[in-house]
């Protein structure tokens, strides 16, 4: 195999039923690619039977171009962000360092191509956001796709940024612009996403935007209630964190 240069983490929160069929799916998509990538599974801080049940469906190994590491668990749900911090600061020798969430929204070869198109990046670093477009290849229940354009916006003006889609599950980051705003990460939960787009604009870190296909997936942990409240409490968190 090829000297791995990224990493793609995966956090995961009680992922037993949907995490292993799309983890196939995406170690075959990667295993013949032009460049070579880690994946870390994180599991945020599921319950045990469901922790162990995941982690029997995991054969880690080197397929390709991809290696399946051994997992990380944490003690305790971070929801998301801690998850990912944990992954990619368990890997900070990295060229480059990319997560996509467990759900298989992003279908494994829309992953591939924007890992593809971000590692023979020729232009200066910058990092990578996945986006959903409206249309066919967007498939989404309506009411949270308007409940998400909303957040967005929200989210973009906190973040300083005009991006469209902030909270979409793919996004790549080059090492060593991530090891220069890592120290100041706090991890921000589902927000996350949110603070790594404004510390990429304070970092003068230029960010694409790479439209995708995306389907909504059934069986996941969020939930518009209680968890869009939540979310606009740790999104006003993390501007207060910001404002500092």
């Amino acid at each position: 195999m090829p000297p791995a240069t990224g990493v793609l983490c995966i956090p995961a929160f009680d992922e037993a039923e949907r995490l292993p069929s799309f983890l196939d799916a995406l170690i075959a998509a990667l295993a013949s690619a032009s460049f070579s990538v880690r994946i870390q599974i994180v599991d945020d801080g599921s319950p045990v039977a469901a922790r162990e049940r995941l982690f029997r469906a995991l054969a880690p190994g080197a397929r390709g171009a991809c290696e399946l590491l051994p997992p990380l668990a944490l003690a305790a749900n971070t929801r998301k962000g801690g998850a990912i911090l944990a992954g990619w600061r368990a890997h900070q020798d990295a060229s480059w360092f990319a997560f996509v969430d467990a759900d298989g929204a992003v279908p494994a070869g829309e992953v591939r191509r924007l890992l593809a198109a971000a590692a023979n990046d020729s232009n200066r670093p910058r990092a990578w956001f996945a986006v959903r477009r409206p249309g066919p290849e967007v498939r989404r229940d309506a009411l949270r796709a308007m409940t998400g354009r909303v957040f967005s916006k929200l989210a973009a003006r906190v973040a300083g940024s005009r991006l469209t889609d902030v909270q979409c599950g793919l996004k790549f980051v080059p090492g060593d612009v991530w090891r220069g705003i890592e120290p100041a990460f706090h991890g921000s939960g589902l927000c996350f996403d949110v603070e790594l787009l404004a510390r990429l604009g304070r970092a003068y870190c230029d960010v694409r935007e790479f439209p995708i296909a995306w389907t909504e997936r059934d069986g996941g942990s969020i939930r518009l209630w209680p968890d869009a409240p939540r979310m606009l409490f740790e999104l006003a968190r993390l501007h207060r964190i910001l404002s500092l």
